[in-house]
């Protein structure tokens, strides 16, 4: 799941359009994007959203409700659940104590859904593995930069400085077999630097990252899918480690590097993520 595009829950017009933006995954927003007084309204129009969503794409719809201590919660969550969505984007994700607030929601009604948990605090830093361990409909952690540093007390941090923090969530995703998606780029006129920031999240271990604007989906599915070169590399790698298997090795030169198992598996992670076959 390499784009997942936000899209406010209340606006018709946006909803209308998000299937025709190619985004893997469309989160119909409840929380930052709806204004207090228009929360209900917005509520109220999931199930056709959701309806619209999986009528017109093979994008999975998801809804960001309201964090766990605030009036909105356990409404947002029951409509969402009767609404048809299929996973949940739970904000302010602290512990493994906040998770259960949405479970037991979750429980009441009868349903199963998927959660991807968003990292936006200190607190949810430190307890990583506890959340990633959970709950078992845990599929995915996110981050989310902007009530992060809130957290922290910092404004506009650099990307460098989030490096440490990143590498933390994808690590714990990594460890528990989970997805590990990457915060907003604001600036959606900034094309080139979303790229950037893109490929450095790709390089730490994440699978896709969250867009805040229709413009920012292509940029990202590129940024997360593999290269021609990656691709190319693979398959020269299964073909080459397959032909020393069938000679009873378990390594092998490839232009002049080493190549083994580690290589072999790699390989294939890579194109059976994407839907390349192996052979040439």
């Amino acid at each position: 799941m390499r784009s997942l595009l936000f899209v406010p829950a209340n606006v018709e017009r946006y909803v209308v359009k998000a299937p025709t933006v190619g985004a893997d995954a469309v989160i119909l927003d409840l929380e930052d994007s709806v204004p207090e007084e228009r929360k209900g309204e917005a509520r109220r129009a999931l199930r056709s959203a959701v309806r619209h969503l999986k009528s017109n794409s093979d994008a999975r719809v998801m809804v960001r409700v309201n964090a766990a201590d605030t009036a909105h919660f356990k409404d947002d969550v029951t409509s969402s659940l009767e609404a048809g969505c299929d996973a949940i984007v739970f904000p302010k994700c602290n512990d493994a104590y906040t998770v259960e607030s949405l479970r037991r929601v979750v429980e009441e009604v009868g349903a199963e859904v998927s959660v991807i948990a968003l990292i936006e605090s200190a607190r949810g830093v430190l307890n990583l593995e506890g959340i990633a361990r959970s709950w078992r409909s845990i599929e995915g952690l996110a981050f989310g930069v902007y009530d992060y540093s809130i957290s922290m007390e910092t404004i506009f941090p650099s990307r460098g400085h989030l490096t440490v923090v990143k590498s933390l969530i994808a690590i714990a995703a990594k460890a528990y077999g989970l997805l590990a998606i990457d915060t907003p780029y604001a600036k959606v006129s900034d094309l080139q630097g979303l790229r950037e920031e893109s490929m450095e999240a790709k390089a730490l271990g994440f699978d896709g990252k969250l867009a805040v604007h229709p413009s920012q989906v292509p940029v990202i599915n590129e940024a997360f899918s593999p290269t021609g070169e990656e691709i190319e590399w693979a398959r020269r790698v299964v073909s080459v480690m397959e032909a020393a298997r069938s000679e009873g090795r378990s390594s092998t030169m490839l232009e002049g590097n080493m190549v083994d198992e580690a290589h072999y598996r790699l390989a294939r992670l890579v194109l059976s993520r994407h839907g390349v076959r192996g052979r040439p």
